[in-house]
C-alpha cells in the first residue's frame, strides 16, 4: 500500500482530534493510523549462569554462552561441521536496529554492507543482535552462533533508531520494505512498543508485502510484562514473534507474553553474551536478544531450504521446541539442532 506520513506542527497539536476527523472524511483515505514511537529497551545482564563447556568451537567466551547451549548451539555445529552437507544459498538476515558496527572482529566476515550510515551503531543495541545472529563461529574469537561459517549466512544491517534509541513505525515499515527489496530472508527487529491502535494494518501491509518476496519477519515480544497482542509490530499478522526466557528456561520477569498472538515462540533473553561495537563484548537482557537468536536460527532454516514460508517455519519451530513450564504464555523455546535436521536432506 501507499501511504503518507503526515506531519502536525507543534502550534495545531492541540487540534489533534480535529485533525484526524477531518482526514479520515477525505475521500482519499483508505485508513488512518498513529504514526507510533519506539524505544528500544536495552537492560545490562546481572545474574550467575553456569559454564558452558562447548566440544565443537573454539570462541573463548562460548563459556558464558549459556542461551547458545539451551537451544542446542554446539550440536548444530557438530551436524554440520566436516559433515559435507552444503545450504542451498547463503541466507541473508536484516538486523533493524541502531546500526550495526561493520568492522567488529566477530562480525566483518560475515557482514554484508549495504551503505555506510548503516554500518555504524552508537548505541551498542543493534551490533549486540547481529553477533547473536551471525557472529563467526569456531574463529578463536569471541563468541559463538549457530553459523559455521559464512557460506550459510550473511548479515547486513538497516538503521531504523537513532543513537538515544529512538525511532517510529514510519521508519521501521521503511525498513521492513527495504530488507525485501535487497532480498533479505530473515528480518529482524528487536523493537517496539506499547501500540494505541486496534488494528496495525500499516505494519501488516509492509509484513504481508516482506512475505511475498520470501522474507520471514521477527519480532520482539516486548519486555513490559504484558501481554504482545497490544505490543507493536509483535502483534502485527504474519510475524513471529519471540519471548525471553531465564537461565531456569522460565518467563524472564520482563518479559511480554505470547499466547495470544498466531506464531509465538521463546528463546533465552537474559546474561546475553554477544558482539558490541569496538571489538568489545557484553552481557545485555531483553526480548531483544532473544530475537536475533531466532533469526539466526530461521536464517539457517531458509539456507537449506530457501522457500520456507512463515507458517512453514513456525510449524518447525513449534514441531521442534521445548516443552517449558511457562510455555503457554512464552510459547516453546527452540531448539536449533531438532529445527535444522527437519530441512537437511
Amino acid at each position: 500500500d501507499e501511504f503518507l506520513a503526515v506531519g502536525i506542527p507543534e502550534a495545531a497539536e492541540k487540534n489533534t482530534v480535529e485533525i484526524i476527523r477531518e482526514l479520515k472524511r477525505l475521500s482519499g483515505t483508505a485508513y488512518l493510523e498513529y504514526n507510533e514511537v519506539i524505544q528500544l529497551d536495552q537492560q545490562d545482564g546481572s545474574l550467575s549462569t553456569t559454564a558452558v563447556k562447548a566440544k565443537h568451537v573454539n570462541d573463548p567466551k562460548v563459556g558464558s554462552q549459556w542461551g547458545w547451549d539451551a537451544i542446542q548451539g554446539d550440536r548444530v555445529q557438530e551436524i554440520l561441521s566436516g559433515s559435507g552437507i552444503k545450504p542451498q544459498k547463503k541466507a541473508l538476515i536484516a538486523i533493524l536496529d541502531s546500526g550495526v558496527d561493520a568492522k567488529h572482529e566477530d562480525l566483518v566476515a560475515q557482514f554484508a554492507s549495504n551503505g555506510v550510515t548503516n554500518d555504524s551503531d552508537p548505541l551498542g543495541h543493534g551490533t549486540h543482535c547481529a553477533g547473536i545472529a551471525a557472529a563467526v563461529s569456531n574463529n578463536g574469537i569471541g563468541i559463538a552462533s549457530l553459523v559455521p561459517d559464512p557460506s550459510y549466512i550473511q548479515v547486513t544491517s538497516i538503521k531504523v533508531m537513532n543513537a538515544m534509541g529512538m525511532g517510529n513505525q514510519q521508519a521501521t515499515i521503511q525498513g521492513i520494505i527495504r530488507a525485501a527489496d535487497m532480498g533479505a530472508d530473515v528480518i529482524s527487529m528487536s523493537l517496539g512498543g506499547i501500540s494505541s491502535d486496534s488494528r496495525q494494518r500499516a505494519y501488516e501491509e509492509a509484513v504481508k508485502y516482506a512475505n511475498a518476496k520470501g522474507s520471514i519477519v521477527i519480532a520482539a515480544a516486548g519486555n513490559s510484562n504484558q501481554n504482545a497482542k497490544d505490543y507493536s509490530p509483535a502483534n502485527a499478522k504474519g510475524i513471529i514473534a519471540v519471548s525471553a526466557l531465564s537461565p531456569e528456561q522460565q518467563k524472564a520477569p520482563f518479559s511480554n507474553t505470547v499466547n495470544d498472538l498466531a506464531y509465538g515462540v521463546a528463546a533465552p533473553g537474559m546474561k546475553i553474551m554477544s558482539t558490541y561495537p569496538n571489538n568489545q563484548y557484553k552481557e545485555l537482557d531483553g526480548t531483544s536478544m532473544a530475537t536475533p537468536m531466532v533469526a539466526g536460527l530461521v536464517g539457517m532454516l531458509k539456507a537449506f531450504r530457501p522457500g520456507l514460508t512463515t507458517k512453514e517455519v513456525y510449524d518447525i519451530l513449534y514441531d521442534t521446541g521445548k516443552s517449558i513450564p511457562d510455555g503457554k504464555a512464552t510459547g516453546r523455546m527452540i531448539q536449533a539442532a531438532d529445527a535444522m535436521e527437519k530441512v537437511i536432506d
